[in-house]
């Protein structure tokens, strides 16, 4: 009868009591927030003020502003997020404050369900032509040490790759294989392979179910901390998609299995049990990306023969298909089963690549003679 009342998925009357009992037995307590530290650059403040029913307002100077009821309070605390670094992004590319007001214009448009034209965003559709130029992305390192051996990591840049790209291949022709030599392989961020095979949906799509919040507010992303690295699935639009992909089934499985080990010191069963499908879904799909910043990405499909196809588009060189992280990396497909998963964690251990700003969904890993 438990697993019958937690599972069931849509909004329904007395949800919000169901919130707000949830947060006051957290003991997270809201409080307003305000974000200025680069007013005098872009000409805006970012205001996050909770209200006594459980919801918020974010506001963005007089230029914007969305409001939020308790079943969305997650959105607001991502709106909050990405509005921050949206400025802290703009104006550390000195982008004039009407360009960097526009751009926040349409981001709370997105998450007041607008609709939203990205035709004349000229940061989201810059074009970036092809380059040999492998800068490593900020803070980041081309090489890197593997078991004695040193490999290059090149990571490759792109324009944004948008909704309009509906096959990777003709990316991979254009950007990474003039570049390419024999010994390469190569490795393909599975969010772009995601956008390609239109497995992208806007968050305010999906109705999150009583065990999405619960398991999602189970979720530690040390939202509100300086350990915050991301949402994950530590929302409950997060774990809806999550459990709509893993099964509701296999979900409540793995979450008995891991309260019994986790006591015990066993970590990430819950992860293991649900499978890396599941595990690849992100939340907002993009901080910095405008046209993703209500998205969630879902998991690609077909990822196997998806390598197997760009390793024959370029000649032989071997494909991954990767999931990477801060907290580690992962495959998704591979063009062969020589190239291990310990390999591949420890090759992108740091997580060189980024599709943010940095746009460098691909990346050319060379072993140094």
């Amino acid at each position: 009868m438990f697993f019958g009342i937690i599972a069931r998925g849509r909004t329904q009357s007395g949800e919000a009591w169901y919130d707000a009992t949830i947060m006051e037995k957290s003991g997270k307590k809201e409080d307003t927030q305000k974000y200025d530290e680069v007013v005098n650059e872009t000409g805006l403040v970012i205001e996050y003020a909770p209200r006594e029913d459980g919801g918020a307002t974010v506001r963005a100077s007089d230029a914007a502003e969305a409001s939020f009821t308790p079943e969305r309070i997650d959105e607001a605390h991502i709106l909050w997020m990405e509005a921050t670094e949206l400025l802290r992004s703009r104006a550390k590319m000195k982008q004039d404050p009407a360009v960097i007001r526009a751009a926040a214009e349409k981001l709370f448009a997105l998450f007041r369900g607008e609709k939203v034209s990205f035709e004349d965003d000229a940061v989201a559709l810059k074009e970036r032509r092809p380059s040999g130029d492998f800068a490593p992305n900020p803070g980041k390192q081309i090489e890197i040490d593997v078991d004695g051996a040193i490999y290059e990591r090149l990571p490759v840049k792109t324009r944004v790759i948008t909704a309009k790209d509906t096959d990777i291949l003709p990316l991979i022709e254009e950007y990474v294989k003039p570049y390419v030599r024999p010994g390469d392989t190569v490795y393909v961020s599975e969010k772009a392979l995601t956008i390609t095979q239109g497995r992208v949906v806007d968050m305010g799509t999906i109705v999150p179910s009583r065990l999405a919040k619960l398991l999602g507010r189970s979720v530690g992303n040390y939202y509100g901390t300086t350990d915050f690295h991301g949402f994950g699935h530590g929302t409950a639009i997060a774990m809806q998609a999550f459990i709509e992909e893993a099964g509701y089934l296999r979900v409540l499985f793995a979450a008995a299995i891991s309260a019994v080990t986790r006591p015990f010191g066993i970590k990430g069963m819950f992860y293991r049990i649900c499978g890396k499908r599941a595990k690849s879904i992100d939340c907002p799909m993009s901080f910095l990306i405008l046209e993703y910043a209500h998205s969630v990405k879902l998991a690609p499909n077909a990822t196997d023969r998806a390598a197997k196809r760009i390793r024959e588009a370029l000649g032989g060189c071997e494909t991954v298909i990767l999931d990477a992280n801060y907290r580690g990396a992962f495959s998704l497909g591979k063009s062969t089963r020589a190239i291990s998963e310990e390999f591949i964690g420890k090759l992108f251990r740091d997580n060189p690549l980024g599709q943010s700003d940095e746009m460098t969904p691909f990346c050319i890993v060379r072993k140094k003679a």
